[in-house]
């Protein structure tokens, strides 16, 4: 906070003026129980000084009392109002008592009475953020520096924030101008160690955060991050060693939870792993109470709301434990995505579906689907449920062996390089060389089918000229889910990075190829050919090292084998 004071008047034979003074210069030394003291001594002689409350305002939430800070630099503010400085303050409060859009609010009324306060544009910033309005943070932290270029707090907020953006470049740029100014800036090391992370320099990445708990040892976030980049190199025990430190600082800390759960999933520790599961990103705004924990064994007659959970693939991955509830007795209402809705619709287990939009009735228990495995108790491999049975409708199963046979005889191979979402950190993005696949291929017989979502320019073209002959391309059945699971039934083989495609195939009774960059995501597990999620599948892992060479050496040769090579005339 902003601990200036404005020149108070004395009171009687008590100092007033010395006396906050004193009480400040305890402050800025850390000195809280003794600022405390002197502040309230000021008050006691005179109860309406302004700068006395403001100041103890700011001493008791440095202490954690939030909810009395507010109170008191309100009562500053109500004596006098001119103040720009006490408007930040009020702002730092009510962000921490997690009033975000008061502080916003109360951010803006400081910053009329004083424009140029750059620590009020740089905390309105953060508050933004807080809302996840990004692009308006970014602009605060600017008009900050744009006042004061030697602000390292705001350079290493924009960089965060720019991360958070997915502007890397600009990113790490705005952090090491941060530690220029400040070396032994923690927020900057913890920050930097985090881009450094997702462009793929880990080593300079666990250097960075190493240095940033060197400075502040009880950092929670930077071991947050540490753990993850620990996972990231396969080096489980150390990543749990980290997560666990950065839990003990910050009970409540749902990103460290969340990299828990990923770095036990990977592993197979599904015991341990379910319950931080439960701290994800996508269940932290959901209005209803959710349930997670688990659920009685008996559930006869009761009515349970199952909530959707984060994209199509997740719906199908996890809907394969809600029979399990249908064998406790319950009754289940299912709230899908409008897209997988009609698919999901000839599922027998489900007794009732809540259409999109509205707001379901709760049950006696309402779960999101993403914490099935928790609420019924898995706890190893062995529990993992087959993958749902999804039927194709007969009619478009039929008119869709007509297409395959107008591109050419079989075997029909389907074809994915790509998905996920890049520019959305902590999203799984999976990417495998296109050329290399193409290449693959190209020694086989069968025709091929193009079916990835949202090709970029001229992909389809590379791809084909890699293979040496056409392929074909069915990319439009991605928005038509009932058309692609009527393919992926018909498939003879599929070469894919894991995708929504990949459960419907799974779905269907088939099974795919797939290609698994480093590090892996977890329902492909840490290693092994096969993931016990898609028993049938065969798994080919880019190395730590970011090689695919071993992958499509075996790739290639598996191929032959199913497919048979390409007779040349």
């Amino acid at each position: 906070g902003s601990l200036g004071a404005s020149g108070p008047a004395g009171a009687g034979a008590f100092d007033i003026e010395g006396a906050l003074r004193t009480a400040l210069a305890h402050h800025q030394a850390g000195r809280l129980d003794e600022a405390k003291e002197l502040y309230r001594r000021v008050l006691r002689a005179e109860p309406k000084q302004a700068d006395a409350l403001n100041l103890l305002g700011v001493a008791v939430q440095d202490g954690g009392d939030d909810a009395e800070a507010v109170r008191l630099i309100r009562r500053a503010i109500a004596i006098d109002g001119g103040e720009a400085h006490y408007y930040t303050n009020l702002g730092n409060a009510l962000q921490a008592a997690g009033e975000v859009d008061e502080a916003v609010a109360v951010y803006r009324q400081g910053l009329a009475l004083d424009p140029g306060a750059a620590k009020a544009h740089n905390n309105l910033g953060t508050a933004l953020r807080a809302q996840n309005r990004l692009t308006e943070a970014v602009a605060c932290y600017r008009r900050a520096l744009e006042i004061d270029g030697e602000y390292a707090s705001a350079w290493s907020n924009l960089g965060a924030v720019l991360a958070a953006l997915y502007r890397l470049d600009e990113a790490s740029s705005a952090l090491r101008r941060a530690l220029m100014i400040d070396p032994d800036l923690a927020d900057a090391l913890a920050n930097l160690g985090n881009v450094l992370h997702i462009q793929g320099k880990l080593a300079e990445a666990e250097e960075a955060m190493r240095r940033a708990l060197e400075i502040d040892p009880g950092y929670a976030m930077a071991y947050s991050n540490l753990g993850n980049l620990q996972k990231d190199l396969g080096r489980f025990e150390e990543a749990e060693e980290s997560l666990t430190r950065a839990l003990e600082i910050n009970p409540s800390y749902a990103r460290a939870k969340n990299n828990f759960a990923f770095t036990l999933l990977v592993q197979g520790d599904f015991a341990r792993a379910w319950g931080y599961y439960a701290a994800r990103d996508s269940v932290q705004e959901v209005p209803q109470g959710l349930w997670r924990k688990p659920l009685p064994k008996e559930l006869n007659g009761k009515e349970i709301l199952v909530l959707r959970d984060q994209g199509l693939g997740d719906e199908i991955f996890f809907l394969r434990f809600a029979p399990q509830l249908k064998e406790r007795g319950a009754v289940i209402t299912y709230l899908a995505h409008a897209k997988i809705a009609p698919v999901l619709a000839r599922l027998a287990f489900i007794d009732k579906f809540a259409k999109e939009g509205e707001t379901p009735e709760e049950g006696d228990f309402t779960l999101s689907v993403a914490d099935l495995p928790l609420a019924l108790g898995m706890k190893s491999a062995a529990d993992i449920p087959a993958s749902l049975t999804l039927t194709p409708e007969p009619g478009r199963t039929d008119a869709m062996r007509v297409k395959l046979a107008s591109f050419g005889p079989a075997p029909y191979v389907g074809v994915t390089w790509r998905a996920g979402t890049k520019n959305e950190p902590g999203a799984f993005f999976k990417l495998a060389p296109l050329g290399e696949i193409a290449k693959a291929l190209g020694a086989t017989d069968g025709t091929v089918l193009v079916l990835q979502r949202h090709p970029e320019a001229g992909e389809i073209e590379e791809f084909g000229h890699g293979l040496g002959r056409e392929a074909h391309d069915l990319t439009a059945l991605n928005d038509d889910l009932e058309d692609m699971l009527a393919l992926l039934a018909l498939l003879d083989e599929y070469v894919t990075v894991s995708n929504t495609n990949v459960h419907l195939r799974a779905g269907a009774g088939g099974t795919c190829r797939v290609l698994v960059p480093n590090p892996a995501e977890y329902r492909w597990m840490a290693e092994g050919d096969e993931s016990p999620w898609f028993p049938g599948s065969k798994v080919y892992r880019q190395g730590v090292d970011g090689d695919w060479g071993t992958a499509f050496r075996t790739l290639t040769s598996d191929l032959g084998r199913s497919l048979g090579g390409r007779v040349t005339l």
